[in-house]
Order: structure tokens, then C-alpha cells, then sequence
């Protein structure tokens, strides 16, 4: 019982530990600009509308496809302008909250095909579903990991309302998602990726576009809001 207990100690101080402690803040972005930082990120749809800033926040929204019910994805990275290797990346975000389509969180590689490399990420398709995940590339082949079970803790979506940070902690051993400072899940990996990762965020349709709850293209789907981010180092 004593065991237990102290077992139980160690999981909670570690779930709860500070994953920036030692590090220091080496990028920022708080979206305080009256549009998109074209030095800082690449954006994925240069359509009118797709990609703005309103209020110190950034949007990124569906537009209305070819057809009803067609939507065009859309979002932005750091590729060719940003990357890292290892350390702890967090946004605070408003994440989707009715379902249809991803609203994604990812710190990646380019490629998959040169191992080894990964892309780590929170993916959300509003409601409860929301959920941390890999996908990661060794001398194996290239594998998606994602957990059973995890511990972001789900309220039928009332939360997701409003913002949260969601963390993505990069090691030479492992992979950890938080929010809000709580640790929600850990991936432990043998063979760490030794390539720098830049930063992506994506509003995403399903494969073709089509997203049957919002056919009527002057009633879009709300926008994935990003308030701010940090990379630590």
C-alpha cells in the first residue's frame, strides 16, 4: 500500500510538473498586428478571408467551396522561417465546437521520409472529441500512434468554449501534450527525431470538402481561434 502510494505521488508531481522549468523563451507570436506576420509564418490559403487577426487573435476560417456543403481548408506554418529541435511549444486556443471537420495543433517535420522524423500534434473535431497524437517515421516504417486513453478531461464540449494552452513537449526520450500546464498524455520513443520542427495550425476539412452540417455557404463553420504562442527552449 505504501508503494501505491508513493507511485501515485511520483505520477502526480510529474503530471503537474512545470514542463518549461530551465527553459526560456526563444519565439513568440501574439498576433498584435493588424494582419499575419508574413516574416514569421507561411500562409497555407491566400484566399480573401481565410486567414486574418481580429481583436489580438488570430482566425482561421472556412470559405465556401465550388458546391453546397463544399468548405476549403485552410492554415499557416513557421516552415522555411522557424523550426527547432526539441523543447516545449504552446498556443492558447479556442478549439472547434460543433464537428465536421479538424482543427489541428502540430509541431512536425517537413517529411516523413527520411527517419527519423514525426509530426506531434492535438488534433480537435469540436465537441469532446479532441485528442493528443504522433505520427512518426524510424527504421520500422512510418507509424500513427495515438493514445486510448488520455487525460484530457471531457464536459460534452463546454469547455472548449473558451481558451486553453495546449503544450507540446519535445525530449530526447519522449513526447508530452499538456493543457493548461497539465500534463495529459506521454509518448516514450526510442529513436528521437534529430531534424529540426517548425510550427502548423490547420483548420481542416474532411477528404474532399464536404461537410454536411453547414450547406448554406453564407453560414460557415466558426473559425479555429489561436490567442497567442510560445516556443521555449
Amino acid at each position: 500500500m505504501r508503494f501505491l502510494l508513493l507511485s501515485l505521488a511520483c505520477l502526480t508531481t510529474s503530471a503537474w510538473a512545470d514542463p518549461t522549468g530551465g527553459m526560456k523563451v526563444v519565439w513568440t507570436e501574439n498576433f498584435d498586428g493588424p494582419a499575419v506576420d508574413e516574416a514569421k509564418w507561411t500562409i497555407h490559403n491566400r484566399n480573401p478571408g481565410s486567414v486574418s487577426i481580429k481583436d489580438g487573435k488570430l482566425y482561421l476560417a472556412m470559405l465556401p467551396g465550388k458546391e453546397s456543403t463544399y468548405w476549403q481548408s485552410t492554415g499557416i506554418s513557421t516552415v522555411n522561417k522557424f523550426t527547432q529541435a526539441q523543447g516545449y511549444f504552446e498556443a492558447s486556443m479556442r478549439m472547434l465546437q460543433t464537428p465536421g471537420r479538424s482543427g489541428r495543433f502540430e509541431v512536425r517535420n517537413k517529411s516523413l521520409d527520411e527517419p527519423p522524423s514525426a509530426r506531434i500534434f492535438f488534433d480537435n473535431w469540436g465537441d469532446d472529441n479532441i485528442a493528443p497524437g504522433t505520427q512518426v517515421a524510424d527504421n520500422t516504417g512510418i507509424r500513427m500512434l495515438r493514445p486510448v486513453k488520455h487525460g484530457i478531461a471531457l464536459d460534452g464540449g463546454a469547455s472548449y468554449r473558451k481558451f486553453h494552452t495546449y503544450g507540446i513537449h519535445w525530449t530526447a526520450k519522449y513526447f508530452a501534450w499538456y493543457v493548461d500546464g497539465k500534463q495529459v498524455h506521454r509518448q516514450d520513443i526510442k529513436v528521437t527525431p534529430t531534424t529540426p520542427m517548425y510550427l502548423e495550425f490547420v483548420h481542416h476539412t474532411p477528404e474532399g470538402g464536404i461537410i454536411k452540417s453547414f450547406p448554406d455557404p453564407n453560414n460557415p463553420p466558426e473559425a479555429l481561434q489561436i490567442d497567442w504562442v510560445k516556443v521555449y527552449k
